[in-house]
């Protein structure tokens, strides 16, 4: 079954970074659930806060779905955040919390993080007990840099 580019995201500089932790069951399911999809992005929609979260195999970005944008001629949502991954993806245990780079790219960007944090998993849970028995559907994206 092929991918196809579903969205277009766009890529605003960067405000600031922080590092952080990544609970462990948040980041087993990430996994969990790129393990199941046969595209290289799999997209989790965030409903509570009219987000949607791509997640690949090294970062999940978060985009309002509110935020448009258009660049040449292109048009696109904007990411807001993302979470970035070290390219090893090591940990002693699975129960070990996976450190990340949090990297906000809109002023106040902090206060969606902390809303994240616990949204995101729960709509991966749903996401994960919906597509249970079979595979996630194959969507695209594609992240062009804002400018």
């Amino acid at each position: 079954m092929a991918t196809r580019v579903t969205e277009t995201f766009f890529l605003p500089d960067e405000v600031s970074r922080k590092d952080w932790l990544v609970a462990a069951e948040t980041y087993n399911l990430y996994h969990s659930l790129l393990s199941r999809s046969q595209a290289e992005h799999v997209f989790v929609p965030v409903r509570s806060m009219q987000f949607l979260a791509v997640m690949d195999r090294n970062e999940i970005i978060f985009v309002d779905s509110q935020a448009y944008a258009v660049s040449g001629n292109e048009g696109g949502r904007l990411i807001l955040v993302s979470w970035q991954f070290p390219a090893s993806n090591d940990r002693d245990s699975l129960s070990d919390p996976m450190p990340c780079q949090v990297v906000y790219y809109k002023d106040g960007g902090e206060d969606i993080q902390l809303r994240l944090t616990g949204e995101f998993r729960q709509s991966m849970e749903l996401l994960d007990k919906r597509y249970r028995n079979s595979d996630l559907p194959p969507e695209g994206a594609r992240i062009l840099r804002l400018g």
